[in-house]
């Protein structure tokens, strides 16, 4: 009760402290909301890139569904049902690339404030559109490599590649690191002969006797159904600028120091 009372004071402490509080609640409500109706509990991401320009921009907010809540409709089922959203056919999805974990606002602001590198094992999702769904062993792309596993092959409206075929191989890891880190857990296979390094997050392929670290956005491997994180709804331009401009500021004093 006492602090309640001192609560209600008119200081500035008191007053600073009731914002707070107000804020909290909103934001509290308001993540409760969208994990009820979304199906998410942070429903809104900030466009980054031009990839999916113009139908999507950099500085807008996409609105997105869980997955848990709806269906994925690819580019080819939404060619034949006349389905689409964003000016094309089927869905633009949200998903982790590579499984990897999103990055938190800690390690952005680490990053922004403070110049640490991010997690290596975690990454900004990408929201791309899905193009079609492929069975494991099923050709990514005409004449390309099969599938290690079922996923959706995914592509920017902007990208000239799909993401599986935008990427390249860097180079042979020795069969003796690869034990080591296996042995340590700090290797997980994410599917049929593909690993995510948790320590310096590499992503291997493994082709017979060899392990290829591999660099792209999704580099030679679907988008696994338990990576979507959802379905974009619908856009509202500019606002997402609020969001990156600490990035945007951040990058830009990083220069002036250098």
């Amino acid at each position: 009760m006492k602090l309640l009372e001192w609560l209600k004071g008119e200081g500035q402490i008191q007053g600073f402290l009731r914002d707070l509080i107000f804020v909290a609640v909103v934001v509290g409500a308001i993540s409760i909301l969208s994990q009820v109706t979304l199906g998410v509990w942070t429903p809104m991401v900030a466009v980054e890139s031009g990839s999916m320009y113009p139908n999507m921009k950099v500085g807008d907010i996409i609105v997105i569904q869980g997955a848990s809540r709806t269906d994925v409709v690819t580019w080819e089922e939404g060619e034949a049902e006349g389905y689409g959203t964003f000016n094309n056919p089927g869905n633009v999805i949200l998903y982790r690339p590579y499984g990897k974990d999103k990055l938190t606002l800690t390690d952005q602001a680490a990053h922004i404030f403070l110049r640490r590198p991010y997690p290596p094992d975690k990454a900004t999702p990408v929201i791309h559109r899905a193009m079609r769904w492929v069975d494991e062993g099923e050709p990514m792309w005409e004449g390309g490599p099969p599938a290690p596993f079922a996923g959706y092959i995914t592509k920017g409206d902007n990208n000239s590649e799909i993401d599986q075929n935008a990427g390249q191989l860097l180079g042979v890891v020795k069969e003796s690191y690869f034990r080591e880190q296996m042995a340590d857990g700090m290797i997980e296979e994410v599917g049929n002969g593909t690993y995510l390094d948790h320590e310096f997050g590499y992503v291997f392929i493994r082709r017979g006797d060899e392990n290829y670290v591999i660099f792209g956005i999704n580099y030679l491997m679907p988008v696994r159904e338990d990576w979507v994180i959802g379905v974009a709804r619908f856009r509202v331009p500019i606002v997402g600028y609020v969001r990156l401009l600490p990035n945007i500021i951040g990058n830009e004093i990083r220069e002036l120091f250098r």
